[in-house]
């Protein structure tokens, strides 16, 4: 404290106690109340009055000189740094004041364990199997700079598998900026651009963050069709309740290989390698529009569609949209039960196995070409009426292809078969069709609201986010729980003949009645065989707190018709007629299986900050 100050104090004090003794004096002289004395009296206030104006005066000139004294002694340069606001409430949070810049450091943590009664593979479908594994390990950071710029990058420590390095490994990786000027009065805030490795805008289900799914794994039809991140630009606004996203993309780390390279040995039919050639691209875009959006209640809608074009990629590079379904594992990841999946669509690369009198039945004519283009879409709907809700989505695939290409495929094996190509076989015609959806119901029993976690803030449009716990467990209460039962279907079988019908008549005809012309006609009309499956799942959620997530699910199969296997030779071995099945049968032809009902249990301990 200052000299000053210290003498103003001094002042008043001493002012305040005589004020006060002529106060009593008055009083004590009332008895004597003559107007003299009042008048001396008023005259004396007066004085003690501009005497203490007086001494405040000086007070602050004082203190003013001695600020003035230190602000000469500081050190030039520029001004200290503005105020920031730190937060470690679910991970490390750091903002300015002015809200400019910000960052923060965030990730997940998701421990699963479960397993399946009557497990398929296990003779007679009986037993148990039991798994445990790390589902996801991540960490992440973003954040915001000079408020237009925006970023974010996510490594998944489990997820490094794809291409078989540490690329696999990425998860969201981009930058982009806030359009300045873009505002309109339909909008809320300026148009952004996304530049980097991120979600497609498709499907409700597959852009809502693992951290609060409301059961442990996506359905089917979600898993099999949504595209997930690519690399790729894209442009995005939105609404008070409504948002559009629309982008290009390619090449994705979650691919088997994310570039391909030309090789030089050929590949056969069945055992296809890279090529080189153009990578494939997508066009995707998404609508949502909330007609009712309130703190207690939602409707949502969506719709989305994407266009793919897989130029010279195969199902080796191109996986996940030319062998549809093969990553399906029923609903239950780490249990790893896969039964779906159809053959490589874009007929792969074959042997050339020696001169042909047509000069365009090459090799390099066939590379990946027999698909031309795909093209999926979604339909979205979600409701929530306070602690009740409900979620639905339709997906559909057309799958286009090339005829030419087909029949070159299919001549090359039947006229000159070989080793590589002992018979040709490229099943489903020119045009092919999967579907697939999804519904399902849930109830807070302890009162939370899902419609209170929809937001259209996120970059991936909109999504539901934490439900706001009523009640904490840290705080003496039993945090959220719900309740959830979910009824899903995808159907990967398309064509003329495909699924049971196929596999009946492939029997008859190498098995039961012999004849190789009948099996070469039916397999060569035979539509694509990736198989159908139907589940319903019963799950439970808890919150306990924010940031802490427990699972249990229970998924039984209601109706399950596999593809058709590759362990054909111990399915003919012991009948007599092994010699009599063409050799390229003896790759399609499995263990057809359609009257088992597994019944899968799966719980998840997860962190998130």
């Amino acid at each position: 404290m200052s000299k000053g100050k210290l003498k103003l104090g001094a002042a008043v004090t001493a002012t305040a106690i005589a004020l006060a003794s002529n106060v009593a004096f008055a009083v004590e002289a009332a008895g004597a109340d003559t107007a003299s004395e009042i008048r001396a009296l008023k005259e004396r206030l007066q004085a003690l009055e501009a005497q203490v104006a007086k001494q405040k005066t000086e007070g602050k000139r004082a203190t003013n000189v001695a600020n003035a004294a230190v602000v000469a002694k500081a050190p030039p340069g520029p001004p200290p740094p503005p105020p920031v606001f730190v937060s470690f409430r679910n991970g490390l949070f750091v903002e300015t004041e002015d809200k400019a810049y910000s960052f923060k450091i965030g990730g997940r943590l998701q421990i699963d364990g479960g397993g399946i009664s009557y497990p398929i593979g296990v003779p007679n479908n009986f037993g148990y199997k039991g798994f445990a594994g790390v589902r996801r390990a991540r960490l992440d950071v973003e954040g915001v700079a000079a408020k237009i710029w925006f970023y974010k990058l996510e490594y998944d420590f489990a997820g490094s598998t794809g291409s078989g390095n540490a690329l696999g490994g990425i998860r969201d990786a981009y930058l982009g900026i806030y359009v300045p000027g873009t505002e309109t009065p339909y909008s809320k805030g300026p148009v952004w651009v996304q530049v980097g490795n991120m979600r497609e805008p498709f499907s409700l289900d597959s852009l809502n963050s693992t951290k609060y799914l409301d059961f442990i794994e996506r359905p089917l039809s979600v898993d099999a069709f949504a595209a997930s991140r690519h690399v790729g630009a894209a442009v995005a606004a939105r609404g008070e309740d409504w948002t559009a996203k629309f982008g290009v993309f390619s090449t994705s780390f979650e691919d088997n290989i994310n570039n391909p390279t030309l090789v030089s040995a050929p590949a056969t039919f069945w055992a296809p390698v890279p090529r080189g050639g153009g990578q494939y691209f997508d066009l995707t875009g998404r609508l949502t529009y909330a007609p009712i959006k309130t703190e207690h209640e939602l409707l949502h809608l969506g719709v989305a569609g994407r266009y793919h074009q897989p130029n010279d990629a195969t199902g080796v590079s191109d996986d996940r949209m030319l062998r549809v379904g093969n990553r399906l594992r029923s609903e239950a990841n780490v249990l790893g039960m896969q039964t779906l999946g159809t053959p490589d669509l874009s007929c792969s690369t074959i042997t050339f196995p020696g001169a042909f009198p047509l000069a365009n039945l090459t090799t390099a004519n066939l590379t990946g070409k027999c698909v031309t283009s795909e093209f999926q879409y979604g339909f979205e709907l979600a409701g929530a009426w306070g602690p009740l809700s409900m979620q639905a989505e339709y997906i559909g695939m057309q799958v286009n292809r090339d005829p030419n290409k087909m029949l070159q495929a299919a001549l090359i094996g039947n006229f000159f078969p070989s080793a590589a190509t002992p018979f040709g076989f490229t099943p489903g015609g020119s045009s092919a069709f999967f579907n697939g959806f999804y519904a399902y119901g849930q109830w807070y029993i302890t009162g939370e609201e899902r419609a209170a976690g929809y937001s259209v803030k996120d970059k991936n449009g909109a999504v539901f986010e934490q439900v706001k716990i009523l009640n904490p467990l840290s705080k003496g209460g039993y945090g959220a729980v719900s309740l959830a039962a979910r009824y899903s279907s995808i159907n990967l079988n398309s064509g003329r003949w495909s699924g049971s019908g196929l596999f009946n008549m492939l029997t008859y005809t190498t098995i039961v009645a012999p004849n190789i012309l009948n099996t070469a006609l039916i397999a060569n009309q035979a539509g694509i065989a990736g198989g159908r499956q139907e589940n319903t799942t019963l799950g439970i959620n808890w919150y306990p707190d924010n940031g802490f997530h427990f699972q249990a699910n229970w998924t039984h199969v209601l109706h399950w018709s596999a593809p058709l296997g590759a362990g054909s030779a111990a399915a003919f071995a012991g009948t007599g007629f092994l010699g009599l099945v063409p050799p390229g049968l003896l790759a399609l032809q499995g263990r057809y299986q359609s009257a088992a009902h597994p019944d899968l249990f799966e719980v998840r301990a997860q962190v998130y900050w």
